[in-house]
């Protein structure tokens, strides 16, 4: 994932409690790659457009101010309506 940047956080991995907040700019499919985070629940909340997201579970349609959580270790894939 390109472009991905924090903006705050606190806590941390291993106390496994805290939140980060993170600024990412989904403008291109992201083919043949998936993403994963370990640390923590993942939630996606686009601001300007849908995004349809692809888990190892299925696929879904997520529209500006809805809210799709990705559990820890759920790999993904994100790519803009």
């Amino acid at each position: 994932v390109e472009g991905l940047v924090t903006m705050c956080g606190a806590g941390g991995p291993a106390l496994k409690e805290g939140v980060a907040i993170h600024l990412y700019s989904c403008n291109a499919p992201m083919l043949d790659t998936a993403f994963s985070n370990s640390d923590g629940d993942l939630l996606l909340v686009p601001q300007a457009g849908a995004l349809h997201v692809v888990t190892e579970f299925g696929r879904m349609s997520v529209e500006p101010r809805e809210v799709c959580v990705v559990p820890r270790g759920v790999r993904f894939a994100a790519s803009p309506a």
